[in-house]
């Protein structure tokens, strides 16, 4: 360890040494530790959950999408005409929200349960407790019930992730003020749900609550939702979700919230366009402004170091801190979206960076994926329309729309909307042809954009994917569709679209 040998072996009560410490156990902790251990290295892991997995199993993604899909198929069973339609005969549906809260967390003990495994199947060490740093290579574990004790490690990820950010003048009480993490734990469903932020996971636990019968009202400062959408994708994705019955209060803020005696929610809203406030009622008012890096408790300033350091001072190729090159930050306490596949990818490569691994094996996280995962799913990889045009990038763009898929008109009956169709759209540069965009509404947006993804993050042509063959009749054609469109749309700026 260099020059810090002899401050080192003045540290007392050592209770182990490590080559890798992982402090966190989501996906991106996860992966380092597996990482670590499968190449040989003395590994560790410590999380102060009871369940392994992190925010993106307990309280994050995995419960989302679980009550996302449980409360579409309720909201689906209630269309009962439209299912009848098809030939199916149905019962009136009824919703447990206590049943389906039990069952959720069944299922993320048991997905807990296969992380722990996997660390004991590679002999991965795992702590239960906080983790603080006493000096750049000592960690102080605390653990309940036990002495708080000293690990030492050559190679220190940290892997802590992400917390709400606070609202000034709307303070969370989890009781009628939550926060994302506490709605998707709700056992009952609100009358009249107001939800603070119109990003992905506002829009999300949106759905949710729209399905199984709230009055959702979304309170957004800006003008537009979803500000890293492309622009044409997030108009449609607003009608569709006010055709199914949420509201949007946009370029409106929360300068207060207070329940009243009754127990009723009074929101003072401020209007940035007519500079007019007024109050709006509701019985739960969740915040979702957005997430900060979880750094908190680690003492990360008894080592000289601050937030910013984590997201400024970073060498990306190595996942390596700059004052600190054994420090490797991974996930949400970095710079970037905060998604569970950017981790996993920086985790790979903070690993590979120690010199163990071989060959490169991480992904081009420059342009991730992104699903929204309402109904349909909203999906997007790459550049913007309005990206492209700033960048003064040439495209053309192709757009086809699904319901002239077969495969699509085969699949599950859908809601009816004669404002937005779902859709597809490629954009390609015009000089060389290479694939810079797709942007998508469907059912299955979220399998359908992994082979966008591969096309934009490989650098493949429209000419490459037109040489592929695709199955028939299949949902993945309409993608060939759109990039064949962009093509015919020779060497203009780009605004070929059949509809």
């Amino acid at each position: 360890m260099g020059d810090e040998d002899e401050i080192l072996s003045t540290m007392e009560d050592i209770a182990a040494v490590y080559d890798v410490l992982v402090i966190g156990c989501g996906p991106g902790g996860f992966t380092a530790a597996m990482q670590a251990s499968q190449v040989g290295l003395l590994t560790a892991c410590v999380d102060q959950r009871a369940s392994l997995g992190g925010a993106y199993l307990v309280d994050g993604a995995v419960p989302s999408k679980t009550l996302l899909y449980e409360s579409y198929l309720y909201r689906l069973l209630q269309q009962q005409e439209l299912i009848e339609q098809r030939g199916t005969r149905l019962f009136p549906a009824k919703f447990d929200m206590q049943a389906a809260q039990s069952a959720l967390k069944h299922n993320i003990e048991e997905l807990g349960n296969v992380y722990k495994r996997e660390l004991s199947k590679n002999n991965v060490t795992v702590y239960k407790g906080t983790a603080a740093f006493k000096d750049p290579h000592h960690v102080e574990i605390a653990q309940r019930g036990m002495k708080p004790f000293i690990v030492e490690a050559k190679y220190i990820v940290v892997a802590t992730g992400s917390a709400v950010i606070q609202c000034p003048g709307v303070a969370i009480d989890n009781d009628k003020i939550i926060s994302s993490d506490k709605a998707l734990s709700l056992d009952y469903i609100p009358s009249r749900f107001t939800i603070m932020g119109g990003g992905t996971i506002g829009l999300e636990i949106a759905c949710i609550f729209n399905n199984l019968g709230s009055r959702v009202t979304i309170v957004e400062s800006q003008s537009e939702i979803c500000q890293n959408m492309d622009n044409e994708l997030a108009s449609a994705t607003k009608t569709l979700l006010q055709c199914q019955g949420i509201a949007f209060l946009l370029d409106t803020r929360v300068q207060l919230a207070e329940a009243d005696a009754a127990g009723q929610l009074n929101v003072t809203l401020l209007n940035k366009v007519s500079k007019k406030t007024y109050v709006h009622h509701c019985d739960v008012l969740m915040v979702s402004i957005g997430r900060r890096p979880l750094l908190k408790g680690l003492d990360i300033s008894s080592i000289g170091l601050d937030e910013r350091d984590f997201v400024e001072n970073v060498d990306v190729q190595t996942q390596s801190l700059l004052k600190y090159p054994h420090i490797k930050p991974i996930g949400d306490v970095t710079l970037g979206p905060m998604l569970a596949l950017k981790a996993e990818e920086q985790a790979i490569r903070a690993i590979q960076s120690i010199g163990c691994t071989g060959s490169d094996g991480t992904s081009n996280c420059g342009f991730p994926p992104n699903v929204l995962y309402c109904q349909p799913q909203i999906g997007w990889v790459g550049y913007t329309e309005e990206g492209l045009a700033k960048a003064r990038i040439p495209y053309q763009k192709g757009k086809v729309l699904f319901s002239q898929n077969v495969r699509y008109n085969t699949l599950l009956p859908r809601e009816e909307n004669t404002t937005v169709s779902p859709f597809i759209k490629v954009l390609i540069d015009s000089r060389d042809m290479k694939i810079l965009g797709v942007h998508m509404i469907n059912d299955d947006a979220n399998e359908l954009l992994s082979q966008a993804s591969m096309a934009v993050s490989l650098g493949l042509t429209a000419h490459d994917v037109c040489k592929v063959p695709f199955p028939h009749p299949s949902l993945s054609e309409s993608f060939k569709q759109a990039v064949q469109l962009a093509m015919a749309n020779g060497t203009s700026p780009g605004v070929h679209v059949r509809e």
